[in-house]
């Protein structure tokens, strides 16, 4: 099995960052942030208020601007799928497609992830670059 450092030696990585957050008025308050690698559909969420969970957002078949909320568990079942999916919610882009509306089942607020990242990275380098987005 291949160690983590090896397979970002093997590759030129880059992964993007972005902002979690709710609203509250006309304020907002980052709870967590979202990765997402370049060239992939899948978001990987980590929200403060569930340091040990990861959630994942992953694209519908039929239409782009709307997502599944999901986590995943390892299969021990021996089947030849490595992961078991489970549905915890939807997501889809706001009207101006600035940011991604949250909806979990169990909780009634809701969470936003900006699309606009505010970091990349590429653990190869090691280097951390603040993406500049225009106004």
């Amino acid at each position: 099995m291949k160690s983590l450092k090896s397979i970002f030696d093997e590759q030129d990585l880059t992964f993007y960052k972005f902002q979690i957050f709710v609203k509250d008025n006309d304020r907002t308050k980052t709870i967590g942030m979202a990765f997402l690698r370049e060239g992939q559909t899948i978001y990987t969420l980590k929200i403060w208020s569930f340091l040990s969970e990861k959630f994942y957002l992953l694209p519908t078949k039929d239409d782009p601007k709307k997502f599944f909320l999901m986590t995943r568990e390892p299969n021990r079942s021996g089947s030849k799928n490595k992961y078991l999916w489970n549905i915890i919610g939807n997501a889809s882009a706001n009207s101006s497609q600035t940011e991604l509306v949250i909806n979990f089942d169990v909780l009634d607020k809701k969470i936003y992830l900006s699309m606009y990242p505010t970091e990349t990275f590429n653990p190869k380098t090691n280097s951390s670059l603040e993406c500049e987005v225009a106004a």
